[in-house]
């Protein structure tokens, strides 16, 4: 079955509503960001966090400190870099490592090769669109990358199920398209988005 990864949360209650939908991945976004959760606040609510979702710290073009600096606060089973971080830097933590990749065309996956041995799962972040004007030749390289891929880009409840159901992704990503505000989720678009992704069309 499909994962999904809800992403940019700021809070324990998201995260929560998040995780009893049936998220498979919560995101905690440390670069700036209108989804940017303070490293100290994160510290206060970690040790609640529902137990068995795996969490993800996001980062982009931050340094060695930077990212030290929250790891001494908060321990997320996975680390996203979704800026230049060079393969080096992304071996430094010795944490599994979600890579993004900003993806317009098929061959700006080429750079997926420089890190298939250091990433678990690739992020494609794919133009924003909806599901009859998602790039369908960039989304269909992505899922043949050699490692498990999470699409992301303009998902929503309303196109998620389509796009599960064109591309057959190991997973999908999703943060804007379930909030009422930057970095506050709707919980009823949250369920909505997980139940999508996860529940084939009946008619098929």
């Amino acid at each position: 079955m499909v994962k999904v990864k809800i992403c940019g949360l700021t809070n324990l209650a998201d995260a929560r509503a998040a995780a009893a939908a049936g998220a498979d991945f919560l995101g905690f976004v440390f670069a700036p960001s209108l989804r940017r959760v303070d490293p100290q606040v994160a510290r206060g609510f970690w040790a609640q966090l529902p137990r068995g979702v795996p969490t993800v710290a996001v980062f982009r073009d931050q340094t060695l400190d930077d990212v030290e600096r929250v790891l001494r606060l908060v321990r997320p089973d996975f680390l996203q870099f979704h800026g230049g971080e060079r393969p080096a830097f992304c071996r430094v933590f010795e944490m599994p490592v979600i890579r993004a990749l900003p993806a317009r065309v098929p061959d700006d996956l080429a750079l997926a090769a420089a890190y298939v041995d250091i990433a678990e799962i690739f992020l494609v972040d794919l133009p924003k669109g909806d599901a009859g004007t998602l790039p369908v030749d960039v989304a269909q390289a992505a899922v043949n990358l050699p490692k498990p891929v999470l699409l992301a880009g303009g998902l929503n409840p309303a196109n998620v199920r389509a796009i599960v159901e064109q591309f057959r992704p190991y997973g999908v990503d999703v943060a804007s398209g379930v909030e009422s505000s930057p970095g506050v989720k709707d919980h009823a678009q949250v369920r909505a988005f997980i139940g999508n992704a996860k529940t084939p069309r009946r008619d098929r």
